[in-house]
Order: structure tokens, then C-alpha cells, then sequence
């Protein structure tokens, strides 16, 4: 009797375990951690600007030896005037990007204003002569490229710049006074950070290097009195200008980032 009763269990219990071998298997998933989102920096953005601005303008007069009314003891191209000044840069900005990544393509358009001017006694003539240099308007269309670092953005930039100035020759003796406007085309390099402060604030330093070129014109001598007289004037200007602003932006759309998941 007892050896019925243990073989009976024996078999209960293998019927069991093939019974537990049959059912499918369960496995419990791991937990899920939610992350920060990383920022995206794809979308439109305009901005404005302020900062300093540091120009560098040369006048070299290339009147014929035969007019000139400034320089008649002075031959043409050696009788150049140089000014340096700084003045304040105020802009304002536009432009799109997107974000493959880390990296971050970009086209901006800006225009600054400025007002870097100054006047110098002549060199050539001290007694009687002063010369005035202005750059005004600055405008550039760049490319820019960066590396973002969640919310910080470094980048670097280059492309169009343009410019206006004025150049003024003043002779008080004989009453005299030339001159000479002009829209400069040349090229700008720089680079920046950004900061987002919130998903649509940006906050940025920038810094552009811009090479205006240089701008031949020519135009006649006006006497205070009236008048004009015989001989125009021909000069080279060749202007440079530096500036480094700080800027505020404000990003329209475009992911703010999103939660990666993992575990």
C-alpha cells in the first residue's frame, strides 16, 4: 500500500512540472529612467544687437598730376590719410538654422549701425587743411556653422559685408571743401557662443572682423562762398571695422528637445 501511495505522488508530481513546462514564459520589463531633453537649435530667430565697434579707414588721393586742388605739391598716390576711432554698434539680426546632432548650419542677415568718425589736421598741409572720415551703415549676410552643447552653442561665421562712408578734405584758407561718399563690398569672418535661457530667449556674444575694401570716386571742389572749382579730387578709401556685441535672440518654433528613454 505504501509503495502505490509514493508512486502516485511521483507521477502527480511529473504531470506538473510538463504541465509548468508548457505555459509560456514571462519576462518582467526593466524600469524606464526619463532623462532631461537635450535643446534643439533648429528654427527661425531675429534678434538685436549692442556692443563697440573699432574702424580703420585710409584715403589715398589718386588725382592725375594735373588736377587736384588739395594736393597740387604732393604727387598723386603718396598722399594717403589714415584715421582710427570707436564708437558704439547697435543691430539688429535675422536668420534659420538646424541642428544635425551636435552640429548646427546657419544663415543670418544682419545690418549694424554705427557712428565711427574723426578729423585729422593734414600732414601735408597743417596750416590750412583737415580731413573727416565716417563709416556709417554695416550689413552682412553670413553662413554659420557651430557645435551645441545642450544648451550652449559655439559657432564660427563668414560671408558678405558691406558698408557706407564718407570721406571730407577741408581747406579754410582758400575756403574749400571736397567730398567723397561711397558703398563698400568686402567680406566678413567672426565667431560666437550662445546661451538659451529658455526654450524661445537666447542670450550671445558675437565678435565679426569685417574687410570693407576698397571704394574709388571722384567729385568736384566746392567753394564755401559757391562755386565750383576746375580741378576734382580722385581718392581710394579702404575701410576696416571690427565689432563685438552682445545679443539677444528669440527662437520662432522648432523643437525645444525631447525626453530620450532609456534603462
Amino acid at each position: 500500500m505504501k509503495k502505490i501511495v509514493i508512486a502516485a505522488s511521483l507521477l502527480g508530481l511529473g504531470m506538473a512540472t510538463a504541465s509548468a513546462a508548457d505555459l509560456p514564459s514571462r519576462t518582467v520589463p526593466a524600469p524606464y529612467i526619463a532623462v532631461p531633453a537635450y535643446y534643439d537649435w533648429t528654427g527661425i530667430y531675429g534678434g538685436v544687437s549692442a556692443g563697440a565697434a573699432f574702424g580703420r579707414m585710409n584715403a589715398l588721393d589718386i588725382t592725375p598730376p594735373a588736377g587736384g586742388f588739395f594736393t597740387p605739391l604732393v604727387p598723386a598716390g603718396t598722399a594717403g590719410f589714415g584715421f582710427n576711432n570707436t564708437s558704439y554698434a547697435l543691430g539688429l539680426h535675422l536668420g534659420g538654422q538646424y541642428q544635425w546632432q551636435n552640429f548646427v548650419l546657419g544663415l543670418e542677415a544682419g545690418y549694424q549701425f554705427t557712428d565711427l568718425k574723426q578729423t585729422i589736421v593734414s600732414p601735408y598741409f597743417p596750416a590750412s587743411d583737415t580731413e573727416s572720415a565716417k563709416i556709417k551703415d554695416l550689413y552682412t549676410v553670413v553662413g554659420r556653422i557651430g557645435y551645441a552643447f545642450d544648451r550652449f552653442l559655439v559657432y564660427g561665421k563668414a560671408g558678405y559685408a558691406g558698408g557706407s562712408s564718407t570721406f571730407t578734405a577741408i581747406d579754410s584758407v582758400a575756403g574749400v571743401i571736397y567730398t567723397q561718399k561711397g558703398n563698400h563690398s568686402g567680406y566678413v569672418v567672426g565667431a560666437g557662443v550662445d546661451y538659451a535661457i529658455t526654450n524661445n530667449w537666447i542670450a550671445g556674444l558675437d565678435y565679426s572682423h569685417m574687410e570693407l575694401g576698397s571704394k574709388s570716386g571722384s567729385g568736384p571742389n566746392v567753394f564755401f562762398a559757391g562755386g565750383i572749382g576746375a580741378n576734382p579730387e580722385v581718392y581710394r578709401v579702404k575701410a576696416t571695422v571690427d565689432t563685438i556685441s552682445a545679443r539677444l535672440s528669440y527662437k520662432f518654433g522648432g523643437p525645444a528637445g525631447a525626453v530620450v528613454a532609456k534603462y
